[in-house]
């Protein structure tokens, strides 16, 4: 009996010892050595037979799977070489595919990673602080992906130009990448280790692996990388770049057509192996991508996405606390004064950019420093006298200056701690602001708990009267990693705090409180891959006077099924009278909404098939004033092929018996006596239709047309009460001289086409072809139906453009090095 009794201790020693070293060696960072490689490059074309790759040892660890289930074994090979000459750094890859599936390799345009398609990545923390890295990826169709992480945050407006293939073997397929050294940024030291970790995605399994374990229950991913050793001698090159274009145009509205041709360039100098100057000259966002306008009902500004490449490409350091809203830059501020008998004739919809520019990069000892600055023209109304029966000019804008410096240093375990400056001035007598704020965030050593914060102070200054100033800060406590989580946090803002001439802010005056706590369930379960369950609390105040604001709580359940499709599921309730202090317009004035929920669920199908959907729908219910809201998201893609895919996006949401500001009745003195509301129901109907053609990994072409209806009918009204309640009125809305119409009813329009065709002629260097169609139409005629509301859309005057534009990119690395294999 002791003889099995021994035996059994054994085994399961050997059970604990066997499991604690397999545990070891996935948990601890693995080791790359890289070879250095004179005088010959290869081809780049995924064969991997050039002499480059001969004497290359090959990396064969197995890859660990990050989903589904994370920690185990890739179910399939991957074997890697990688080497480095004085140009550039080389990475080949062998992926083996035994599934007996076919490697899934859908065509797709450069940084559209979300395909049905096999991926293989790097990950280079070049500088090893385990926050920053450039995340290079190819898909099995040779379709390019760059992204530059910043602490968790993933940067898809970042493009290097670096060179890669890929093709379909026998066993699997395999990819060749090219990385010159002016693509990235890396010290200057003669011996240096660079932080890296290879990702691998096999579309089929829905599987996602790399070679260094990526635990998914600790918070970020370049931390968790392995180490690539032996590079010696590399030197950052002088970072060179230009990329003069020339577009044409043709612009056509109701008036007639007429052609237009402009000119610029953007450039980028390295002028030290960390900093990188970028400049747009005479710059031209004649191409970007239409904005998905929406009529605004409520007390607050809209904000749009930014759509510039230039203010989108490497700005990570400069958005903080909410500090820079890019689309400032270019927006027409005035408020132009008008007499009683004016009326404007044109008026600008924004301010044309001279120039910008902006400095960017990080030191080996991890700081990094920001400076962004550009300049705006002065902008101009036609304003017609209906007296005097004359026409003047009056400025509207100011030459404006607006500036960013940012300084951010990064600490260990993966905090940091950052100041930022913004300036705008106004040359012209208007108003000049300034704002300095500070962010940071600190962590323990396991990477498991975070205390975050953030501070910022404002002043506005005014010709002539007393400066505004204001400031605001938060505080967070989280625990951000393992399966129980939770995050605590405060936030201030006085009620003078304003950083909106550089910023975005859509209300100060609050002080409010937050706290959520969630279990996260990473691993695969009998029903699962995985799944998540939060809930939590928020509960504000206005900062002056110290009144109370609002009260709800939330839960939410999100999950992945064993095939693929996920599903979740949320509530907010609010148990007691919730104060709007902003929907009146009145400082002062309030309006509580009476105790309400809301809640929704999500559906989306497994992406990998043919037809997959997104589909959402949810209410909100006040009972007290019988107020109800509900909405629905049916969102299609159907892939074709692999060059040809259609998706569609249907939104509708009614709001029946929606309550809110309708007008302000004054006095003759112009302050206002009584605050109007109406009740209404208000109807948003959205039609997204995109077409996807892409002919090779080079060349292709998108159709998207947008069209957004909302109609807001008005049938009761009520006078605000001091308190924040609602009695009726006579007030009947209408205006007998317009036909008996209801002048709040609104009826709003917008309608967009924007058709791309790109092809890449060389690395970095395109020509694109767009055609825009576009109009807008605000009316009151709320009683037409769909048909006859968008027949009016399409038979009313529209703005169309077509543009031509060629870009080509020249590299003084790459001209040096051509030069050089020339002459030789």
């Amino acid at each position: 009996m002791h003889k099995y009794i021994s035996v059994f201790l054994i085994i399961n020693i050997l059970s604990v010892v066997i499991i604690s070293a397999k545990d070891k060696e996935k948990r601890s960072p693995r080791e790359m050595e890289t070879e250095f490689v004179e005088n010959i490059t290869p081809e780049i074309d995924g064969l991997l037979d050039d002499e480059f790759w001969q004497d290359i040892e090959t990396e064969k660890v197995n890859f660990i799977t990050f989903i589904p289930e994370n920690g185990s074994v890739s179910s399939e090979k991957t074997f890697i070489k990688t080497a480095y000459t004085d140009f550039g750094i080389y990475i080949a890859a062998k992926m083996i595919d035994k599934s007996g599936e076919p490697v899934q390799q859908e065509l797709g345009i450069r940084d559209d990673d979300n395909r049905n398609t096999d991926q293989f990545g790097v990950i280079l923390d070049t500088y090893q602080n385990g926050q920053n890295a450039f995340y290079l990826k190819v898909s099995a169709a040779g379709v390019q992906t760059d992204i530059f992480i910043n602490r968790g945050r993933n940067d898809y407006n970042w493009d290097a130009v670096w060179n890669s293939a890929a093709i379909i073997t026998e066993e699997g397929w395999q990819v060749e990448i090219e990385i010159p050294y002016s693509a990235i940024r890396f010290p200057k030291d003669p011996e240096q280790n660079w932080n890296i970790n290879f990702m691998r995605k096999i579309q089929s399994k829905n599987e996602t692996s790399f070679w260094n374990y990526v635990d998914n229950s600790v918070d970020g991913l370049v931390n968790q990388s392995g180490t690539l050793t032996g590079l010696k001698g590399i030197k950052p090159p002088l970072r060179l770049q230009v990329s003069p274009y020339i577009t044409a145009y043709y612009n056509r509205n109701a008036e007639g057509g007429n052609f237009d041709f402009t000119g610029g360039m953007d450039l980028k100098y390295g002028f030290t192996e960390s900093f990188t100057l970028d400049m747009t000259l005479i710059p031209d966002f004649g191409q970007t991508v239409s904005d998905n306008v929406i009529y605004n009902l409520g007390p607050f500004e809209v904000q749009y996405a930014e759509n510039r490449a230039f203010f989108t490409e490497g700005t990570e350091l400069f958005n903080k606390g909410g500090l820079f809203y890019s689309r400032r830059v270019g927006q027409s501020f005035g408020d132009l004064e008008l007499e009683e008998q004016d009326s404007i004739v044109t008026y600008p919809s924004e301010a044309p950019l001279l120039n910008a520019s902006k400095i960017t990069g990080r030191t080996k000892n991890g700081l990094g420093i920001g400076f962004f600055n550009a300049v705006t023209n002065r902008t101009f109304a036609e304003v017609y006298d209906k007296e005097t029966k004359e026409k003047r000019i009056e400025q509207v804008d100011d030459l404006t200056n607006f500036n960013i410096m940012v300084v951010d240093q990064s600490l260990r375990n993966n905090s940091n701690i950052s100041l930022i400056n913004t300036n705008v001035k106004r040359f012209d007598g208007g108003n000049d602001a300034n704002v300095i704020g500070t962010d940071f965030r600190l962590r323990d050593k396991t990477n498991t708990y975070q205390i975050d914060g953030f501070g910022a102070y404002n002043n506005i200054m005014k010709p002539q009267e007393i400066n505004e100033e204001g400031y605001k800060y938060n505080l967070g406590f989280s625990k951000i990693s393992g399966k129980y989580q939770f995050n605590l946090g405060r936030n201030v803002e006085s009620d003078t705090y304003n950083p909106n001439d550089l910023g975005f802010l859509r209300s100060p005056n609050e002080i409010s409180h937050f706290a959520s706590f969630g279990y996260n369930q990473f691993q695969p379960t009998e029903l699962f891959n995985q799944y998540r369950i939060w809930a939590g609390g928020d509960y504000s105040q206005l900062f002056e006077p110290k009144l109370y604001q609002n009260f709800s709580t939330w839960t939410d359940f999100w999950a992945q099924t064993k095939n693929f499709e996920t599903f979740s599921f949320n509530l907010r309730y609010r148990p007691s009278k919730t104060y709007d202090y902003f929907e009146p317009r009145v400082e002062g004035a309030r309006y509580f909404r009476t105790w309400n929920y809301s809640t929704n669920f999500r559906y989306s199908s497994d992406s990998r098939k043919a037809l997959m959907s997104n589909i959402s729908v949810g209410i909100w219910n006040a009972p007290d004033r019988e107020q109800f809201d509900y909405w629905i998201n049916i969102s299609p893609r159907y892939r074709v092929n692999n060059q040809f895919s259609i998706n569609y996006d249907f939104r509708i949401n009614k709001q029946l018996s929606s309550i809110g500001f309708a007008e302000h009745f004054t006095n003759e003195a112009g302050d206002v006596e009584q605050i109007v509301f109406g009740e209404r129901d208000i109807d948003v109907l959205s039609n997204v239709l995109g077409v996807n053609y892409t002919i090779n990994n080079k060349m292709g072409f998108n159709f998207r047309l947008r069209h957004y209806w909302n109609k807001v009918d008005y049938f009761n009204y009520f006078n605000l009460t001091n308190d924040g309640d609602i009695e009726p009125i006579a007030y009947d809305g209408k205006d007998l001289a317009s036909d008996n119409y209801e002048i709040h009813d609104t009826n709003f329009n917008a309608f967009n086409i924007d058709a791309v065709y790109s092809w890449q002629i060389a690395p970095g260097s395109f020509v694109n072809v767009v055609w825009k169609d576009a109009v807008q139409e605000v009316n009151n005629m709320v009683d037409m139906n769909f048909s006859e509301n968008f027949n009016n859309v399409i038979s009313t005057d529209h703005q169309q453009n077509l543009s031509i534009r060629i870009i080509y990119f020249l590299d003084y690395t790459q001209i040096k090095r051509d030069l050089a294999l020339n002459k030789s």
